[in-house]
């Protein structure tokens, strides 16, 4: 996997990408976590300031496909709407992330 915004901002300093990569999948592994515990918060406040905190770096790392699938959820959950822990979109999303956080792991292998 080459991402390709990453490289362009980095001029493809394989040390500095290691570094930005190895912060991004810590940070994308504890949004995991709170992703998964959507269903037990009152609101989605704290999933949506765990959103805005990683937003960026989801652009960074090409995976505007997922903030869509977040914002989603996180739309959902300010209305007030109910999400089960079988939710179909959110275990969508667990599924995407977990994909997603692989991919990264991969890619800070190889650097």
């Amino acid at each position: 996997m080459t991402y390709k915004r990453l490289n362009n901002m980095t001029g493809m300093d394989p040390v500095l990408n290691r570094r930005i990569s190895s912060i991004f999948l810590n940070e994308f592994e504890a949004f995991l976590k709170t992703l998964s515990e959507l269903p037990n918060h009152e609101n989605g406040d704290v999933f949506q300031f765990s959103l805005h905190k990683i937003r960026s770096s989801l652009v960074i790392f090409e995976l505007d496909n997922v903030i869509k699938l977040y914002d989603k959820l996180s739309t959902r959950k300010r209305e007030g709407e109910e999400i089960s822990q079988d939710d179909s979109e959110l275990l969508f999303a667990l599924d995407e992330t977990k994909k997603n956080i692989e991919k990264v792991g991969e890619f800070l292998a190889n650097q």
